[in-house]
């Protein structure tokens, strides 16, 4: 059975192909457009020509008149589904969420908690029949092959695109306001750790929540008086440090508000399921330190993130969704989701590239690729690392990487600034064997998506001070042999070296610009950055 999925609302499209219910290819638009998050209405044209669904059925070698289905979420713009409009199905945007989390867990039932910016219009406002009311949390409960819904939080869509009663709309009017833009809440997260507890007595009457009950309210008129309010003191300064400060502050109001909701949240859907497992996914989910204090804060044993949890992962989960419920498919057991869903390019592919730049780049096979590659990065150099299949979601997970040595503090602000061309204080990963995990960091399960952040052990602070934030914290990313042969290899060798099991591990691109993909993007932003080595599959390159 082949199936064709489709991700996505407004931004972030996306198209994957499973095959007899394994994910056999997967992408995300910006990949191949180039322009993140795929944002419309700039970017119709590029929409409409879907190129990741043409990516995932040449890669599959599958043509369009043999797919049995065609699936996607109902807040999908339909530009994005124009030359499969016949024959689409479009289910619920937050049971493809759900479907998403759950059916790449390795769970047999699982509560499952879903929340976003807005979700799919689920009917009209009693009090207005002029205004949709927007889905905005939703709880579920997955057992075998089947999702059931427990329960919704919704609002009204109001004026300036606002859903009342969304958390997510609430991270992300803080974001905006202090200046990160659309899609920016990881700046707002990052910047947190800075800020003060100053606000946070004030941002209480900006929302309602009914900890007993799961009821959250948030209102369009609390909305404007929380502009008016961070209007008012990001005005009453102008002095550069105090300006930064006072925004730290806000960020680390609703970064503290957000996780004391979706603590909240959390234990309500434990109540109602009394499940030890719980399964999240949404945009909200990809603030790293609020699953931390999910893990830490709920009677929940286990808990699961799907790593793709922002609209993007629509596509596995609307696909999904179509192979286990809509074809009465049983859930797969003891499943490891593996995010590493993109093609592999072919050697005769990555010499042909190498060999259009050669009056430009040097390049070789060494024998010992992962000693050399060790010593230049104990060296303080600075790697790009491309391998293999590139990885679903926007996280790096060491086939489209930067790597760097974190023993060396000054390297957070080389990469901001020399490679990255971003704001100083946003932190970078570590990526660290497993094994050793336990030593460096107060998190007791792996975390194989860096979708968890953890207090770095106040002995290990001095010795990986790169990846250390300010709070102390790293948002930890762990491989095995199984999960990630080839950078557990590098990393091993790295250890031989150094004693440290882990390096930095940041993505494989520039400001602005999605992570690569094709080894023709990876050396052209080798070459337009100041990377000092790239590293495609066996191959060493360096400048002339």
């Amino acid at each position: 059975m082949n199936i064709l999925g489709l991700g996505g609302s407004g931004h972030s499209f996306s198209a994957c192909i499973l095959k007899n219910g394994e994910i056999k290819y997967a992408i995300e638009e910006e990949r191949l457009n180039k322009i993140k998050h795929s944002l419309l209405p700039d970017n119709s044209i590029h929409i409409a020509r879907s190129r990741a669904s043409t990516y995932c059925l040449e890669a599959a070698k599958i043509p369009i008149d043999q797919l049995d289905l065609v699936i996607g979420n109902d807040l999908m713009n339909e530009l994005y589904y124009t030359k499969f409009r016949d024959k689409i199905i479009l289910i619920n945007h937050h049971l493809a969420h759900a479907s998403s989390c759950y059916f790449t867990s390795n769970y047999a039932e699982s509560a499952i908690l879903v929340i976003d910016g807005r979700g799919s219009n689920v009917g009209f406002s009693r009090k207005s029949q002029d205004l949709e009311s927007i889905e905005t949390v939703s709880y579920y409960y997955g057992n075998g092959n089947k999702i059931k819904e427990l329960g919704k939080i919704s609002g009204q869509m109001i004026n300036d695109f606002f859903p009342a009663n969304s958390v997510g709309e609430f991270y992300d009017s803080i974001t905006r306001e202090i200046g990160f833009g659309f899609l920016g809440d990881g700046k707002t997260m990052g910047l947190a750790a800075y800020g003060k507890d100053t606000y946070v007595k004030e941002f209480e009457r900006f929302y309602y929540f009914n900890i007993n009950t799961g009821n959250f309210k948030r209102t369009y008129n609390q909305n404007k008086k929380m502009k008016a309010f961070i209007k008012k003191i990001l005005q009453e300064v102008t002095d550069e440090s105090e300006i930064f400060q006072r925004k730290a502050d806000l960020a680390y109001a609703v970064q503290f508000h957000l996780e004391k909701i979706v603590i909240g949240f959390a234990n309500f859907i434990y109540r109602k399921t009394k499940s030890k497992n719980l399964c999240l996914s949404g945009g909200v989910f990809l603030n790293s330190v609020a699953n931390y204090k999910i893990l830490k804060e709920t009677p929940f044993e286990h808990i699961y993130v799907f790593p793709a949890a922002g609209d993007s992962g629509l596509s596995i989960g609307s696909a999904l969704y179509g192979y286990h419920v809509l074809n009465n498919r049983p859930k797969k057991e003891f499943y490891h989701f593996s995010p590493f869903l993109g093609k592999e390019y072919q050697e005769e592919e990555i010499l042909d590239i190498l060999r259009m730049y050669d009056n430009k780049l040097t390049y070789e096979k060494p024998l010992n690729l992962y000693d050399e590659v060790a010593n230049f990065i104990s060296l303080n150099k600075i790697i790009g690392w491309f391998q293999g299949k590139s990885e679903f979601g926007p996280r790096a997970l060491g086939n489209r990487s930067i790597l760097v040595n974190p023993q060396q503090g000054e390297m957070k602000g080389i990469l901001n600034h020399r490679i990255k061309k971003r704001e100083n204080f946003r932190p970078f990963a570590p990526t660290i064997i497993e094994e050793y995990q336990a030593d460096f960091f107060e998190l007791d399960i792996a975390s194989h998506y860096m979708l968890m952040i953890s207090p770095v052990k106040n002995e290990k602070i001095i010795k990986i001070p790169a990846v250390t934030h300010v709070d102390g914290s790293a948002r930890i990313h762990t491989v095995n042999k199984s999960t990630n042969y080839k950078l557990f290899k590098l990393i091993s060798a790295f250890k031989n070296k150094t004693n440290i099991p882990l390096l930095l591990n940041t993505s494989f691109n520039t400001n602005n610009m999605p992570i690569v993909e094709s080894p023709i993007d990876a050396v052209k932003c080798f070459l337009e950055s100041k990377m000092d080595y790239l590293v495609i599959e066996d191959f060493l390159i360096t400048k002339k």
